[in-house]
Formats: C-alpha cells, sequence, structure tokens
C-alpha cells in the first residue's frame, strides 16, 4: 500500500536472475536524491551498467544525478549490458541469458512433447512420410536453439519481445500469412501454395486462383475464373461473393461448382489449360509480335476487338458497315519460317465495340505469333477502323477433372464493375464430418467441426496429412478430447491454407479444444486438459519412491502472470475480432501496472467461445501455480502413469506429511517401518496405496484413506490405530502416508516423464485443481453499436457540382448503421423502370451516386448483405428542374398522426418526397 510522502524505490540488480526484483519505500524530504535511495554496497559487475527512471521515464545518467525526488516518485533501477542496444530494452538480455541457460533442460522436455511430423497441407511428399520419424533425431538439437525464443513469448507480460518472424521455427505464427487470417481476405494466385484444407463451416473466406481468362462470344465478352477451396469432399459449395456482393447481382454470371469427388466431371470452360498473355496493340499494317511462355503450347488463341466500333459515317447522318481484314501466323521459337494460321475479315456497322476471337491447333512446341491488317483500312474522320490486338492465349487441351479438389467457376459478363481488375471472390464451404478410425479396424462419421477430430484427421490423412498409422494412435485420448470439447461446446472452423508442420497446424487446434499431441511411447496419444473423474486414485508418490534429493518444486511468478485476456477470433462475416476479458483480479493490485495477454484462437467463430476460453486461462493463471519435478525408478511407477494423468505426491519436507512402508497390518491397525509423529487437537488422515489390490473404477492400484483415531498428548509411534476399518488391509511393502486432514497429499498432472539414466525417469508435473474446468458463464451483454440495425436515417442530398469544368447533377447518401462493409443498388421507378444494379460499395456511411438519366424517378437501397430488400430505401425525382437539397419524406396529418404520403409513378406507388 502507498505510503504518503514516501518514495518507492524498485532494483533489479541480479542480472542472472530476472525475478529477483526488490521493492521498498523510503521516507521523503526536500531535496532527496536517487543516489541517497539505491543501496551503496551494489557492486556493478564489468560491461554492465545501470539504467534510472522516473515513473516509467528512463533519464540520462546527468538526469539522475541532478534529479530532485518529489512525494509519490516510483523509481526503478536496473542492470543492462553495456552495448547491447544502449538500454534500449534494459531487462531483455538478462532475461534471454537467463533461459538460454535453461535450454539443456527444457530442450529434452521438447523432444519428447514435439510433434515434429511435417504436414505440407494438401501435398503428399517425402517430408510427410518421413517426418515424424525423421524429425524426431533432429529435435534435440533444434530445441536447444529455440527455447530462448518460445521462452521470451512465454514472459511478454513482462519483456516486450521482439516478433517473432514468419519462419517454421518453434514460436512462428504461419498464419499470419494467411490471406483468410487478415483484415482483408484476397485471393492468392501464387504458385507452389499448398493445397488448402477445410474443416467445419468456413464463411466469406478467399480461395486460392487457379485461372482467369477472358473468352469472346460474338462481341461480348466474360471473364472465366476457377476457383480452388481445398481437399475434398466437401459438403457444399455457396454464397459466392465479388467485392462481398453476391453474384447474382453481376450481368450473366454461371456458377460451377465441384466437391472434390475422385470421380469428378470436368468444369465447363476449364477442361484445357489456358494461359492469357496481355497485348494492348493498335493492329496496323506492320508486323507486331507477341512471344508465348509456355513450351507445350497445342492450340493459340487470338483476340481481337474494335473498341469504338467499326463504321463509315454516310451523308444521311446514320451508320454503314466497314470492314478490316487481318493476317495471323506463328512459328516456333528458333524456326525460320513462319506459319500462316489464317486471314480474317471483321465487318460491322455500330459504335458499340466489336470483338472476335479465333482458335487455331498447332503442333506441340514453344511459339511466337503475329499480327497485322492485310490491307490498309481507311482511317479519316468518317471511318472508324481503330482496331486492338487485345490477348493471346496459349492452350493445352485436356480434361481436367483435379480428382479430390473442391473447386468452383465463375463465368461473367465483363462489365465497368467486374473487368479483370482487382477484386475479391469469396464463398462458403462446408466439411461437416470425417471418416476416421472406429478403433475396432472400421470407420466412423466424426464432426469436422471438432478441434480434436481435426487433429487426429491431420494425423492419419494419407493424402495431406502425417499419414501416421493407425496402429500406433492412442485414439481413445482423441475420443476423451473430442468428448471434453462436445461437452463444454467447443466447436468451430478451420482453413489452413499456408505451408506448416504438423505440430503448429495441431497447436492451432489445441490451443482452442484444450488439449496436447504428444508421443506415449511408440503410439501418439493426446492430453485433454479436463476434470479426471477419479482424482483420489492417482498413484501416490512418497519419498519412498522418489530418489534422494531429486524432488523440487517451482512457483510461477504472481507478478507475471497475465491479469486480462485479449482474444482474437473470428466472426463467420465481418472477419477477425478482439474481445477484451478481464480476470477477476484485473486492476486490484496495488503498484502494479495491470498485465493483459494477447492470445488469437483461429477455430473459434463465436464471442460466446472466445469468452469462455479466456475465463479458463484466467482461472488456470489463478489456481495453477505450483510446479514438482522429482527422479524415481521406472518400476517405482505404473503402466498407467502418462503425461496427462493425475498423481498424488506426499513429500514429507514440502507438504508436512510422514510416509513410511507397512509391516504388518490388518483393517483398523498398521504397523510400519519408521515412527510416526502425532500431536492432540489435530485430526490425521492416513492414504495407503495397496500393492496387491484394484480399483473397480480404474483398474489400476487401489488407494483408500481413513482418518487416525486421535491422540491425547504428543505421541511417536509406528502403530497407527484407524478410526474407522479400510476395506482391505494393506500388504507388506504398501506404501502409506500420513497428514493432517485435508492436507495429507497434494494432485498433480502430469506433464512429462523422460527416461534419464540407469533404468530412472524424471517427472514434471503441475498442480491439479477442479476449480479450473468450472462453468465458464457467458459474455456480458454489453450495449453497444452491435445493437444498431445495419442501415438507419438514411438521407439522400441532390448536389449541383462542377468537375473537370463540367456542370453535374449527384445524388449524395448519408446513414448509420452497424456493418463492415455496405453495397448501394439502383432502379429506375415506373413504367420506364428497371432491375435493380449495382451502384458501388464502400466502407464509409456514405456514397455519391453518379450517371443517373435525368428525368425520371429513381429508388436508391443501401444494404450490408448484398440484397436490396434487406436495407434502407430512399426515392429521388431526378428532374431537370428539381432543386438542390436534402431528400426527406413529406408527411400529412391523419387523425392526429404524422403519416407519410404515397403518389403513384407510372402505375407504381412511391413515398412522396421534397427538398428541403
Amino acid at each position: 500500500m502507498m505510503q504518503s510522502a514516501s518514495v518507492l524505490v524498485t532494483t533489479a540488480f541480479n542480472w542472472l536472475d530476472p525475478l529477483d526484483v526488490h521493492s521498498a519505500y523510503h521516507a521523503w524530504r526536500p531535496g532527496l536524491r536517487i543516489v541517497e535511495v539505491i543501496p551503496s554496497e551494489f557492486e556493478l559487475p564489468e560491461a554492465f551498467d545501470i539504467q534510472f527512471a522516473i515513473n516509467g521515464r528512463k533519464l540520462t545518467l546527468f538526469e539522475a544525478e541532478i534529479y530532485d525526488l518529489q512525494p509519490g516518485d516510483a523509481v526503478l533501477a536496473t542492470v543492462i549490458p553495456l552495448g547491447g542496444g544502449g538500454g534500449k530494452n534494459p531487462l531483455a538480455t538478462v532475461a534471454m541469458a537467463a533461459l538460454l541457460v535453461t535450454a539443456p533442460a527444457i530442450g529434452g522436455w521438447l523432444v519428447s512433447g514435439a510433434m515434429s511430423g511435417m504436414m505440407s497441407a494438401g501435398l503428399i511428399s517425402a517430408e510427410a512420410a518421413i517426418g515424424m520419424a525423421g524429425a524426431m533425431g533432429t529435435a534435440g538439437a533444434i530445441a536447444g536453439g529455440l527455447v530462448a525464443v518460445g521462452g521470451a513469448v512465454a514472459i511478454n507480460a513482462v519483456l516486450p519481445p521482439g516478433r517473432v518472424g514468419s519462419g517454421r521455427a518453434i514460436g512462428a505464427d504461419p498464419l499470419q500469412e494467411s490471406p483468410n487470417y487478415g483484415w482483408a481476405p484476397t485471393n492468392p494466385i501464387e504458385n507452389g501454395r499448398p493445397v488448402p484444407i477445410l474443416y467445419g463451416r468456413k464463411e466469406n473466406f478467399a480461395p486460392f486462383k487457379a485461372g482467369q481468362f477472358i473468352s469472346t462470344d460474338g462481341d461480348k465478352q466474360y471473364l472465366n475464373m476457377l476457383f480452388i477451396i481445398g481437399e475434398g469432399p466437401v459438403d457444399a459449395i455457396s454464397d459466392v461473393k465479388i467485392n462481398g456482393n453476391p453474384i447474382g447481382n453481376y450481368t450473366e454470371v454461371v456458377v460451377e461448382t465441384r466437391q472434390g469427388t475422385p470421380d469428378q466431371s470436368v468444369i465447363p470452360a476449364f477442361n484445357d489449360a489456358v494461359s492469357e498473355q496481355a497485348v494492348g496493340v493498335k493492329i496496323s499494317t506492320n508486323w507486331h509480335t507477341v512471344t508465348l511462355s509456355g513450351n507445350n503450347t497445342q492450340s493459340i488463341g487470338i483476340g481481337i476487338s474494335c473498341l469504338q466500333g467499326l463504321w463509315y459515317a454516310n451523308d444521311k447522318g446514320g451508320l454503314d458497315s466497314l470492314s478490316v481484314t487481318i493476317d495471323m501466323e506463328c512459328r516456333v521459337i528458333g524456326a525460320t519460317a513462319w506459319t500462316h494460321l489464317d486471314t480474317q475479315t471483321i465487318t460491322a456497322s455500330q459504335r458499340a465495340a466489336v470483338r472476335r476471337y479465333w482458335r487455331y491447333a498447332v503442333p506441340t512446341g514453344h511459339y511466337e505469333v503475329r499480327v497485322r491488317f492485310n490491307t490498309p483500312p481507311a482511317s479519316d474522320t468518317r471511318h472508324m477502323s481503330d482496331t486492338w490486338w487485345e490477348y493471346c492465349h496459349e492452350i493445352v487441351p485436356d480434361d481436367f477433372r483435379l480428382p479430390n479438389m473442391a473447386l468452383f467457376a465463375v463465368r461473367a459478363l465483363a462489365t465497368d464493375q467486374l473487368n479483370g481488375s482487382a477484386f475479391t471472390v469469396t464463398c462458403t464451404a462446408e466439411r461437416s464430418t470425417l471418416p476416421l478410425p472406429d478403433g475396432n479396424g472400421g470407420t466412423v462419421s466424426r464432426p469436422a467441426s471438432n478441434p480434436a477430430w481435426m487433429a487426429l484427421d491431420l494425423l492419419l490423412n494419407r493424402r495431406y496429412g502425417v499419414a501416421w498409422p493407425v496402429s500406433q494412435v492412442a485414439l481413445q485420448d482423441f475420443a476423451d478430447a473430442a468428448a471434453w470439447c462436445d461437452e463444454k461446446g467447443i466447436t468451430g472452423a478451420m482453413y489452413f491454407d499456408t505451408d506448416m508442420n504438423f505440430e503448429t497446424a495441431a497447436s492451432y487446434l489445441g490451443r482452442f479444444g484444450r488439449f496436447r499431441i504428444l508421443p506415449r511411447g511408440t503410439s501418439i496419444g493426446c492430453i485433454s486438459d479436463r476434470p479426471e473423474q477419479f482424482p483420489d486414485q492417482g498413484l501416490l508418490v512418497t519419498p519412498a519412491n522418489i530418489l534422494n534429493g531429486t524432488c523440487g518444486v517451482g512457483y510461477a511468478a504472481l507478478t507475471d502472470r497475465a491479469d486480462a485476456w485479449e482474444v482474437t477470433w473470428f466472426h463467420p462475416e465481418r472477419g477477425p475480432e478482439t474481445l477484451f476479458v478481464p480476470g477477476e483480479k484485473y486492476g486490484t493490485i496495488a503498484g502494479r501496472t495491470p498485465r493483459i495477454r494477447q492470445e488469437t484462437l483461429y477455430p473459434c467463430t463465436t464471442e460466446a467461445q472466445a469468452y469462455r476460453w479466456a475465463r479458463y486461462m484466467d482461472r488456470c493463471n489463478r489456481y495453477l501455480a505450483r510446479t514438482i519435478s522429482l527422479r524415481c525408478n521406472v518400476d517405482a511407477l505404473g503402466s498407467h502413469v502418462a503425461p496427462g494423468r493425475i498423481i498424488q505426491i506426499a513429500h514429507d519436507l514440502l507438504h508436512r506429511t510422514q510416509s513410511a512402508r507397512v509391516l504388518t497390518a490388518t483393517p483398523t491397525e498398521i504397523t510400519l517401518n519408521r515412527p510416526v509423529t502425532l500431536e492432540p487437537g489435530t485430526t490425521y488422515q492416513v492414504l495407503v496405496r495397496h500393492v496387491d489390490r484394484q480399483c473397480a473404477d480404474t483398474g489400476n492400484e487401489l488407494h483408500e484413506s481413513v482418518t487416525l483415531a486421535p491422540v491425547l498428548q504428543h505421541t511417536s509411534t509406528s502403530t497407527l490405530h484407524l478410526a474407522a476399518p479400510l476395506q482391505f488391509a494393506p500388504s507388506e511393502t504398501a506404501t502409506v502416508t500420513v497428514g493432517e486432514l485435508g492436507r495429507n497429499a497434494r494432485w498433480y498432472r502430469v506433464l512429462s516423464i523422460a527416461r534419464t539414466q540407469d533404468m530412472r525417469v524424471q517427472i514434471e508435473a503441475l498442480e491439479y485443481d477442479e476449480a479450473v474446468y468450472a462453468d465458464e458463464g457467458q459474455p456480458p451483454s454489453i450495449p453497444s453499436s452491435a445493437t444498431l440495425p445495419s442501415v438507419t436515417a438514411l438521407v439522400a442530398t441532390l448536389m449541383q457540382v462542377t468537375e473537370d469544368l463540367v456542370a453535374k447533377r449527384l445524388v449524395s447518401l448519408a446513414w448509420r448503421g452497424d456493418a463492415m462493409r455496405w453495397s448501394i443498388f439502383v432502379r429506375k421507378l415506373g413504367s420506364g423502370g428497371n432491375a435493380w444494379w449495382l451502384a458501388g460499395t464502400t466502407a464509409d456511411p456514405s456514397f455519391i451516386v453518379r450517371n443517373l438519366e435525368v428525368g425520371f424517378a429513381y429508388r436508391i437501397a443501401v444494404t450490408a448483405t448484398g440484397h436490396p430488400a434487406d436495407g434502407q430505401t430512399v426515392d429521388v425525382d431526378f428532374a431537370l428542374n428539381t432543386p438542390s437539397g436534402s431528400i426527406r419524406p413529406i408527411t400529412a396529418m391523419d387523425g392526429g398522426l404524422e403519416v407519410p404520403v404515397y403518389v403513384t409513378v407510372g402505375g407504381e406507388p412511391t413515398q412522396l418526397m421534397g427538398v428541403f
């Protein structure tokens, strides 16, 4: 607690231990300097210096010497290494050195716990086949070099860690490179990307664009695009959008889907491999040559356009037909002679664009193509004959079915909004079940939204996973983890679209699903952080089992623990969102800045699950502080003791218990091989580990616990008298521990078991507390903008503006609402009315509608869904003489109520609006 008229002084002078920090209050007096409150006996090591800070502001040495302390000041003095960044991060080097010192000890744990099998998503490779076995041999060396990185991330509440790169090291985050887990999804197009893997239902994601080309049908151009969703089969592909607008809002659009079955049919327009090369050259009587890039071309396509039409202006003010004749030739690279492909004549009498496309089969090879006018066309002011070589296709004919790959193709009429320029295509896809082993030689369908089943599929799948043998997988472990996910309502969706190893992929799933995958001998198992059904039947470990001098207890520093959680999760429609969840002790620790831990849960798709995960982690921070490490002989452990299991530890020095072995016993009396001390007024409990009895519930050694008969005076005895009989009389050499009631043994969950030497094992364990697994509840209901409708208070304003020296009439729209993006639709009203057309999209609650034809009434809709009926509308009379101003409804009084007025425009009811 802060003292009045005092100064808080904090020193961190132990460069080998960054947690060795001391704080004390010093009485303040006028003229008090920093040198007077720093311990004078401190000896500064060579190559180190001291950094001072006042109230969080770093001081130069000169400032530290002359600064007069004030009441309430907080002084920090810490050791920093010279030359290592000039004190930019005074504790980072010290902490990193401490972590590196522990690398040999932790490295072995990483080897035993690391799943180093490579999983290149969607790629069958030698790495996937040998990854698990091959990588294990080098894991020890790798772990030793990477412990510092992992440690720095673990202590980021104290140190500002450097950003971890996007490589493939432990601690890296490959999904930071994902085009779908950022703030603005984009369709990846780079060659060499892995084929994605989908689990659950993923909405509004941007799949890989595998191909795109333009086709010509008469005078119309169509944009053809092929997208790969990922490994199939999937159950459904739907809700295809372009820049957030449903595909149906665009003209002449066709979508073809394939779900990724082995025998799926060819998608039209993509039965051949077409590579498009833009040319964009105005044709003349001189040859223009283009060199194609592929060396396996079997057909050549040539696209020609007269963008301003093709016509002759006659004397009557009309248009007569005009013709242009074009020569096309090709030759194999390195050849001397050119091969004549064709001579084509285009004839038209129109101002609209004229387009033609011809395709020619050629022998397989690497080609260059050239085009020119056969004869020069007329080109004076009355003739429009400008002709352009727009693009060239190199084609490899084949029926590409792309088996086992879920995909869809889009064919759309090229328009101003859809002309091949930058835009993003998104869709929704669902993979609801996974065929997984049932443990009896067969298969069973499991829900693909459960993180534990996702991880098992990645481990077993032979096409895109690790292909680990089923016989070497502890299937029941995964079933238990999946059952706990079901009980806690942990479901989600995952779209692996970047290259990563299995350990990384499993960590994304396990972090969210509260489990960890690790080796169990020669098999692969899974630890699920769930309550143990019979913790009191966990193996009892006493000093009789522990090798002398090998037991130690550690405590996580309370000052380093997170007080609050900032969890990033992924809304199905809006993408990444961040939820702040304060812990129960947030802001209550005096003199300490709250620690906020940032976490990203990639499979999480609901705010409620993100909230419950943060509450669960906060309980872990609150209740789990003690770790224990010990060594014992291999034969002292049962075969059932494995990572994830509960053990009971009763250590005489650490837990104030007294342990011994049984010499003789009856159900009511036990004689030990050493005396124990009992005090009057204290209730004692005896815990017995039977060596010849099994627990009916677990099938392991039976543990029994009863109270002792009270003693009236200080007693030292080797004979115990029980207050109630045991179910079975303990056998000779059975283990017994005596302690105060409720404090006889402490429960720990085994983290790792590693064989050391001479038939001995090292056990690392974390204390176990069932309070961690209580119901996390629901996120609090907080009024926010999320309760607003997507569009409200829509107002249209007629504007008269001058742009580029041209007077224009525009419609300015403004509104309020809760949405990430809005679409604006327009249609004419009345007898000359037409269907809705997309005017544009915006991320801001305002928009300028342009290019409206004067003399018509229009209905304008603003919507967040891409469907006009879901939004709000406003009617605009866009007449030439309509004044500028805000357009608002005209109302009339009817029975004392103000109601809107409607009129009929071309037989269609229209709300009467006025300009104000």
